[in-house]
């Protein structure tokens, strides 16, 4: 389970667990407004999608969102938390065709043999946060208000955005018992500092061995 925290320890190029900016929860993820996301309808705006359409995802083929919620975050004109500070993903980063922010909360799923569990399964899910630094992505202030969409669907799923990013969509929660209304997430979700000792042992993976530098981020496939 998680012997990549093992591998990391071997890593040649290892750096210091701390990015210098918070990894604390502070609960905001969503897409922005413009974000493309697979659907039924072929590529589609993540706000042109509504409750009942269908969208792509990794496991599950076709699911119906169930409810998408819609958040405008005003930065301001000052210096932003640091906590707060979205991030930019320069094109091609994580397999997408344009760049696009994400907010620190937002999970995005990786695939690493760093990460593959005694099922053999190379893939889990990290927040935005702790990619800071891998592949060009790095904190910025936006400039201006930025208007988030985030799908809910039944369950936890995986959904494709712009053309082979896979980002997290988590199911409602029922806050009175504090847990998924339909029990247990099927994907792996590693908690911060777990998450950012993952990103950081690939970026040294990467910098030791740049041939490797495509294993970083799922191939833009369904998975069966």
């Amino acid at each position: 389970m998680l012997d990549w925290l093992l591998k990391r320890s071997q890593a040649p190029l290892g750096q210091p667990l701390s990015s210098g900016f918070p990894l604390a929860s502070v609960g905001q993820g969503g897409f922005l407004v413009g974000t493309h996301v697979a659907s039924n309808l072929g590529w589609r705006p993540v706000e042109a999608l509504t409750a009942g359409d269908k969208v792509l995802t990794f496991d599950h083929g076709m699911q119906t969102v169930v409810e998408p919620q819609r958040e405008i975050i005003v930065p301001g004109d000052g210096e932003l938390d640091p906590a707060r500070c979205p991030l930019l993903v320069p094109r091609d980063a994580l397999m997408n065709r344009v760049p696009l922010w994400l907010m620190p909360d937002q999970g995005v799923l990786l695939e690493s043999d760093l990460v593959e569990d005694v099922q053999g399964d190379p893939f889990a899910v990290v927040p935005a946060a702790a990619l800071e630094g891998y592949r060009g992505i790095r904190r910025m202030h936006p400039g201006a208000q930025m208007e988030l969409v985030t799908l809910r669907f039944a369950q936890d799923q995986v959904i494709y955005l712009e053309a082979g990013m896979l980002g997290f969509s988590a199911a409602p929660v029922n806050l009175m018992c504090g847990r998924l209304l339909t029990g247990e997430s099927a994907y792996r979700v590693l908690p911060p500092d777990e998450a950012r000792g993952l990103v950081l042992s690939m970026i040294a993976e990467e910098e030791y061995c740049p041939a490797g530098a495509t294993a970083g981020a799922a191939q833009p496939a369904v998975r069966m």
